[in-house]
C-alpha cells in the first residue's frame, strides 16, 4: 500500500468511476487494480450513460445509495457519472488525492470520443477541480470480455502502475489528466506507447429504415477512418499495443500575432454593429 500522502499523515484517497453503471466488470477490475494504493471509494451510475458526455443535472434532484454488488461497496446515483463525483465531494466530502474512471466498454480514441465519453468527463472534471486524473477505456463490446485473463492481467499492471506513479509524483506540468486505452484480448502484444489524440475515429453514415406506420428512422452507422501513425487509434487498433494519451483542460486556443489581431479586427466589427443594434432599440 503507497504511504500517507505528504504532509497530511493518512493514506491517499481515491475515487473510482465509470460511466456503464454499477454493473460493469470492468470497474471492478480498475477498484481491484487500484484498492491496495490507499482508501479508495466506488461511484457509479444505476444506468449505463455511455456518450452522454459532460453531462450535469441541473434540473433534476438526485439520489444516492450504498449497494452491495458482487461482493463490493459501491455508491450508486441516478445521475450521470460527473453527478456521481460531484456527490462523492461534495455531499460525502470525500476529496480524493486521484480519481480513475472505467475500465470503459469500448475504446476512447481520437478526440470524437473523448469530447463524447462520460468515462473521460469524470476525469475531466476531476482534473477542471485540480485533482489528477486518469481514464481508461478498452476495445472490447462485451462486460464479460474483462474476464479474460490476459486483458484482466494487463489491466491490473497498466492501471495499478499509472495509479501508484500518480500518487506518487503527480501529473508533469502542463498535463491535467491521462487518457489510457486498452487493444481488444485478441490483438494485445504487451506494448505500451505514448500517443497524441487522433482528430476523427469515424465519419457518420446513416441506414435509412421505416417503422410499422411507413416513416423514416435512421440507426448512425459509423465508418473507420485510416488510422494515422503516431496517434491512439494507430497505437491500439494497429499496433496493439497500450496507449497513454495526456490531455489538458484548457481549451483556450494558443494565437498567434496575426491571427489575435484578426479575431480582434472581427471583434471590433461586431461592437460597432451591436452599438448600432443597441441605438436603434433605444429609439423604437
Amino acid at each position: 500500500m503507497s504511504g500517507p500522502c505528504r504532509g497530511s499523515g493518512r493514506l491517499p484517497r481515491i475515487i473510482v468511476g465509470n460511466d456503464d453503471s454499477y454493473l460493469s466488470k470492468g470497474l471492478y477490475l480498475l477498484y481491484e487494480s487500484v484498492k491496495h494504493l490507499g482508501e479508495a471509494r466506488i461511484y457509479s451510475t444505476l444506468w449505463p450513460r455511455s456518450a452522454v458526455g459532460h453531462t450535469v443535472s441541473f434540473n433534476k434532484p438526485l439520489r444516492m445509495n450504498l449497494v452491495r454488488h458482487a461482493g463490493y461497496e459501491v455508491y450508486v446515483v441516478d445521475g450521470s457519472p460527473v453527478d456521481a463525483l460531484h456527490l462523492a465531494i461534495a455531499a460525502h466530502g470525500f476529496v480524493p488525492d486521484l480519481v480513475v474512471s472505467g475500465v470503459n466498454v469500448g475504446e476512447n480514441l481520437s478526440m470524437q470520443h473523448i469530447l463524447y465519453s462520460g468515462t473521460i468527463a469524470v476525469a475531466v472534471e476531476a482534473a477542471l477541480m485540480g485533482i489528477p486524473a486518469i481514464a481508461f477505456s478498452a476495445d472490447v463490446h462485451l462486460w464479460e470480455e474483462f474476464e479474460d485473463e490476459r486483458l484482466a492481467s494487463l489491466v491490473k499492471a497498466v492501471a495499478g502502475g499509472l495509479a501508484k506513479l500518480v500518487l506518487e509524483r503527480g501529473l508533469p506540468r502542463g498535463v491535467d489528466l491521462l487518457s489510457v486505452n486498452f487493444p481488444s484480448p485478441d490483438n494485445i502484444r504487451g506494448c505500451v506507447r505514448l500517443s497524441r489524440a487522433a482528430r476523427r475515429r469515424w465519419r457518420p453514415d446513416f441506414e435509412r429504415r421505416l417503422d410499422t406506420r411507413g416513416r423514416p428512422y435512421y440507426w448512425l452507422q459509423p465508418i473507420p477512418l485510416s488510422p494515422e501513425p503516431g496517434s491512439d487509434v494507430y497505437a491500439v487498433v494497429a499496433e496493439g499495443c497500450v496507449s497513454i494519451t495526456p490531455l489538458h483542460v484548457d481549451m483556450n486556443a494558443p494565437l498567434s500575432r496575426e491571427a489575435e489581431e484578426e479575431i480582434r479586427a472581427m471583434a471590433r466589427i461586431v461592437e460597432e454593429e451591436a452599438l448600432k443594434a443597441l441605438e436603434g432599440g433605444q429609439h423604437s
